[in-house]
């Protein structure tokens, strides 16, 4: 056999010529060989043999690892969904406790009857509109060391269609005092209304400040109770007044008189330089509608209520005091 190429550098070849790494004149000498050395060809064939192997355990190889990868790929998918349909479930859960269980601190709601004595406070009231009931209630005690009955409600359900509370408090957790819807509950069992305190927080140390006299009369509900009216101030020498024009007819002289008189009292209080409360207003006859004024002076307030009018002015208690003996609890 006459061979250009000597089998040892044949068989040095072998590897890059099975590779494809070969140049082209170099990989036809090798072929030109291998056709017609047998030894050459069977290495070749052995060694092609090992390189289709080795590069089929790689590509399997590779293949269990893409697979492997894509396994994990869809387990941290699902974890991630599962993970995510469990937080929105525990979410879910938890606002539904709070909206229907646990509830929300809440003012939305009006007191309807407020009792104390030194054992205990027993306080009702009913929440404004259908939608809201009552979820609980704590005491809680403010920076100024203060307590404040907080009233929590929650959405209506179909275990829950309660509107209205009534609450009952030992006594024993009360420091000194409480707020209770606006009201001040003592701890010797005295109360001071929301009226009270409303009325005392908007004294008046000048008649003539409108919006303030406003203020009053707006807690006062005279324009709701009474009937619309008109303001003359007279603040250009002592006393100073305050008239209240009242547009609309009275069927009653008497009884409109009675309320300013009560009224009045509660305005020359909580109105410092004020001395005399004047009214008009029409009251209905057989005869027709006839005009009528009324007046009351500090000195006319004091023999009524028999102490110094300005004195209920002094503070939310003698406010509530003055109400008590007025009966103007109720605004």
């Amino acid at each position: 056999m006459n061979e250009k190429i000597p089998c040892d550098v044949i068989q040095d070849l072998l590897p890059l010529y099975v590779d494809g790494l070969t140049r082209e004149t170099t990989a036809k000498e090798v072929e030109e060989h291998l056709e017609n050395c047998v030894s050459c060809r069977e290495s070749y064939d052995r060694m092609k043999s090992s390189v289709e192997a080795c590069a089929k355990m790689q590509k399997q190889e590779t293949e269990r690892e893409i697979d492997y990868l894509k396994a994990l790929k869809r387990r941290n998918i699902r974890n991630i969904v599962l993970g995510a349909a469990a937080v929105f479930v525990v979410m879910t859960a938890a606002m539904g406790v709070k909206l229907f269980f646990i509830g929300s601190p809440t003012e939305s709601y009006m007191i309807t009857y407020l009792d104390a004595d030194q054992q205990e406070i027993r306080v009702g009231g009913t929440f404004f509109g259908s939608a809201a009931v009552y979820a609980g209630h704590r005491l809680k005690t403010r920076p100024d060391g203060t307590q404040e009955l907080v009233i929590y409600s929650c959405l209506a359900s179909a275990w829950n269609r309660n509107g209205v509370f009534n609450l009952t408090l030992d006594m024993g957790q009360i420091k000194e005092q409480v707020d209770v819807g606006g009201a001040v509950v003592k701890k010797d069992g005295a109360v001071v209304s929301r009226l009270a305190n409303e009325l005392y927080e908007a004294r008046n140390p000048y008649v003539g400040d409108a919006s303030a006299d406003g203020r009053l009369a707006g807690i006062l509900g005279i324009g709701r109770h009474i009937g619309a009216f008109t303001n003359e101030l007279m603040t250009s020498k002592e006393p100073y007044g305050w008239t209240l024009n009242f547009q609309d007819s009275v069927g009653n002289s008497q009884v409109m008189e009675a309320k300013m008189r009560d009224l009045g009292c509660v305005l020359l209080a909580l109105t410092d330089n004020l001395g005399e409360v004047a009214w008009t207003y029409t009251v209905e006859t057989e005869e027709g509608a006839l005009k009528r004024e009324g007046a009351l002076t500090c000195q006319e307030a004091s023999e009524y209520l028999g102490a110094e009018v300005k004195s209920f002015g002094e503070s939310p208690e003698k406010v509530q005091a003055l109400l008590e003996a007025l009966q103007l609890e109720t605004p």
